[in-house]
């Protein structure tokens, strides 16, 4: 019999469901018990996986996690989150001497991070998103996670013009997407964008303003 999969968006709704049931879940396993026993409503042969229902999880905003580590013989930083698979991003630091150097790398969307030794998941404890996201939060969000796409998008490049030949275009495109994701000069940049969402006030919708002020009526 072959099986079927749920969508990213029933997915989350399964679990969204399965959270309101539970203010808390201490372990993975008992997570991915709880949303296949949910998801046997739609029918017996869908198939789910438990880093799916992480991963679904984190990026649909429907559960919060938290992490508890524990040590790891890996030597390398991750390029991709170990907990929701998405890009981690380097956080950057001038040493005495004048050199920027990597302090710490954290995930882009999730609370997973390191620094010094390097540490992986050893336990997820999940927690009930927090209701009615507002309209400032939900679009602040969908920026943050289009910088971590574009993060990932700059470390494929780099993977696929490795040794062709054409290593140097690639570092101008990755260059420029860097410089579109978190430049902190550029007005345009997500990072400044989402910087200034934030800073705005709830009712200051754009299609909300008067086209005309009375010290500007052109």
């Amino acid at each position: 019999m072959s099986h079927r999969f749920p969508t990213d968006d029933r997915l989350s709704e399964i679990i969204a469901e399965v959270m309101k049931k539970n203010n808390q879940i201490r372990s993975q396993s008992e997570l991915t018990k709880l949303v296949r026993r949910e998801l046997e409503k739609d029918g017996a042969d869908f198939r789910v996986g438990p880093e799916r229902i992480r991963r679904v999880g984190i990026d649909k905003g429907v559960v919060r996690i938290s992490i508890e580590y524990r040590e790891s013989d890996l030597t390398d930083l991750p390029d991709f989150c170990p907990v929701c698979k998405n890009a981690m991003d380097p956080i950057l630091n001038r040493s005495l001497e004048g050199d920027i150097v990597e302090v710490k790398r954290k995930c882009s969307i999730c609370p997973y991070s390191i620094s010094g030794r390097i540490k992986t998941p050893g336990r997820y404890i999940f927690l009930r998103a927090a209701p009615n996201l507002s309209d400032r939060d939900l679009r602040s969000k969908k920026l943050k996670n289009a910088r971590a796409k574009i993060t990932e998008a700059t470390k494929l490049i780099t993977d696929a013009l490795h040794m062709s030949g054409l290593e140097e275009r690639g570092q101008e495109t990755v260059r420029i997407l860097k410089e579109v994701s978190n430049s902190k000069e550029m007005s345009c940049s997500l990072y400044n964008i989402n910087a200034d969402l934030k800073e705005s006030k709830e009712e200051d919708i754009v299609w909300t303003k008067p086209l005309i002020s009375p010290k500007n009526k052109d």
